[in-house]
């Protein structure tokens, strides 16, 4: 009786923690320092960055050289990120509009994460009005790549951005507010154009259990129709645009890494089996359940596309250096399945399963794979501390 008794008093206290009005804010930034405790910001490169004499990140060289002539940026073909950056937009918007400003955007940066946490704790909160369910969830969500990224990432990749915006028009009803929020997500990453058709997929799945009709022509119906058919409108603008200023200003261009699956390559295989675990960590917990419940229930058209939907999660993660950053662009699928186990399951059991979720994506270090066989650990603030010590008192004990 004693792990019944610990597991019962924790869910107490988590209930007694959460009251008052501005209780989801209370929660969001519990989630946020939790994260920023257990994997604190690599900092120092940023302050490399901004110095004079500091080594620059490379990523914001050239988003300032786009913000300073999108159409025709100097260096594009100085290495393969920059090639790969010439249709990502909304950095170098936000760099000519902030005068290069690399620590306001960073800032906004951390906002956009602050937010995207609130608003997963919002929605949870509407659909299992429990207070306890939307904590655990939520302080998970904010220790795994997904939310971890929006603080860490001071490189000048701006993924939070895109994971913004598509967690804003997947939640939305206005069909502007859909449409502009991928647009930006779009031109953020191209990650985020795959991503697009995992909001489908949100919506064949929610819509089916709403309406309980899993047949084909219901899930077909529900992914070219309402909020979908927003996301159809945004593709064909996206490439129409991307299509047309290819043509006309970049004719030559040509991503190098098309046609090879680097992650499969020698030089890049030993980090793809620890990205397809940390990209998710303890969250595969809700992953597999959903599926269970979906096999259970016999919901198998449904859970055929959900499937394919991950594969091509998958599929299009072993084309990059970062996999980590595209399985991340996958969140969609985590947050439909925690919805699938609020619907189908009872208030207990969910709150068990995201429990141990919780207990993993908090104690599971925060690790990922930046290609070339690079794995990176974001270590704890304590050790962050212990290390400016070694430094300064120079005991040269991390080298």
């Amino acid at each position: 009786m004693l792990l019944e008794n610990f597991y019962g008093s924790s869910l107490l206290w988590i209930e007694a923690q959460l009251s008052g009005k501005n209780w989801l804010w209370k929660l969001t930034f519990f989630a946020v320092a939790v994260s920023l405790f257990l994997a604190f910001p690599p900092y120092s490169l940023l302050l490399h960055h901004l110095r004079n004499d500091g080594v620059s990140l490379d990523a914001w060289v050239f988003i300032q050289n786009q913000a300073q002539d999108l159409l025709h940026p100097k260096d594009m073909d100085y290495d393969i990120r920059r090639e790969n950056m010439i249709f990502r937009w909304t950095l170098p918007v936000l760099s000519f509009l902030t005068g290069h400003n690399v620590l306001l955007i960073l800032i906004i940066q951390g906002v956009l994460g602050v937010l995207f946490l609130y608003k997963l704790a919002a929605f949870v909160h509407s659909v299992s009005g429990d207070k306890v369910i939307t904590a655990l969830f939520v302080t998970a969500m904010a220790n795994i790549f997904v939310g971890v990224w929006a603080f860490a990432d001071v490189h000048g990749y701006g993924d939070e951005y895109a994971f913004f915006f598509l967690l804003l028009a997947l939640l939305s009803k206005n069909p502007l507010v859909i449409f502009l929020s991928l647009q930006i997500a779009f031109f953020t990453d191209e990650r985020a154009v795959v991503a697009g058709g995992y909001l489908l997929l949100w919506w064949m799945g929610t819509k089916a259990y709403r309406n309980n009709n899993f047949g084909v022509p219901a899930l077909l119906k529900s992914a070219f129709t309402g909020e979908s058919l927003v996301v159809w409108i945004a593709w064909a603008i996206y490439f129409t645009i991307r299509e047309y200023v290819q043509m006309t200003y970049f004719p030559g261009h040509s991503y190098s890494t098309i046609g090879t699956p680097v992650l499969l390559a020698n030089a890049h295989r030993n980090g793809l089996g620890s990205s397809m675990w940390g990209a998710f960590e303890g969250t595969w917990l809700i992953l597999i359940s959903a599926f269970a419940v979906l096999c259970l229930t016999r919901r198998y058209w449904l859970l055929l596309a959900l499937m394919a939907g991950f594969a091509v999660l998958v599929a299009t993660g072993i084309y990059v250096h970062d996999i980590d950053r595209a399985l991340s662009y996958g969140f969609p699928f985590i947050l439909l399945a925690v919805f699938i186990l609020i619907e189908t399951s009872s208030t207990s059991t969910v709150r068990l399963i995201l429990f141990f979720t919780m207990i993993i994506c908090v104690s599971h270090p925060q690790v990922f794979y930046m290609g070339y066989n690079k794995i990176l650990w974001l270590e704890p603030l304590p050790i962050k501390v212990f290390m400016l010590i070694d430094h300064r008192m120079q005991w040269g004990l991390f080298g």
